[in-house]
């Protein structure tokens, strides 16, 4: 990609670095659990687990999260830089349904498109599996639902007081997207 940089007088090719996008096995247990710590202890108001309430639990409690959830990863230079699960509904009557969960790309990744990658990654497993796929995110969280908003999402409500974290509650947008049958 060639492009002009302010106070240059020619265009300087900047490469994008392409991120694997997979989906996480036990052998990335150590890594997930690494990642979805730093995603709890900076952005406490996103999830509605803990920091406080995950950084002692033995590591054999991140590898069931990733055999029992499709849980998708992005590896830039050999380190799992972003997450996303995918977990269909066990009740017969909502097995039609997943919920996106766990949504996190690491700070200095955020620029190179891979939330994006993500969620493409998320909703393209999907069809063949489910009719549909929710999520909820923090209202105060604009870039997530303009990604999610991008990706086909659409609002359908917003839970007041959703999540209670330090005293200060925050309210979710709950969103959907039908998949074509």
């Amino acid at each position: 990609m060639l492009v002009r940089l302010p106070g240059t007088s020619g265009a300087i090719d900047v490469t994008r670095p392409e991120p694997e996008i997979r989906q996480l096995t036990s052998a990335d247990t150590l890594a997930y659990r690494d990642i979805r710590l730093e995603g709890l202890r900076c952005h406490p108001e996103a999830f509605a687990s803990t920091f406080e309430d995950e950084r002692d639990r033995p590591l054999d409690r991140f590898k069931d999260l990733i055999n029992q959830s499709l849980i998708f990863g992005a590896v830039l230079a050999q380190r799992l830089v972003g997450v996303v699960g995918l977990r269909a509904h066990a009740e017969i009557k909502l097995r039609h349904k997943a919920m996106i969960w766990g949504m996190y790309v690491r700070h200095e990744a955020r620029q190179y498109g891979i939330g994006e990658r993500l969620i493409d990654a998320a909703v393209a497993h999907a069809p063949g599996h489910v009719e549909q796929l929710q999520l909820s995110v923090v209202t105060e969280n604009e870039a997530a639902r303009r990604l999610y908003a991008k990706a086909g999402f659409i609002e359908y409500g917003h839970q007041i007081n959703a999540l209670k974290h330090g005293g200060r509650y925050y309210d979710d947008i709950l969103m959907v997207k039908f998949l074509e049958a």
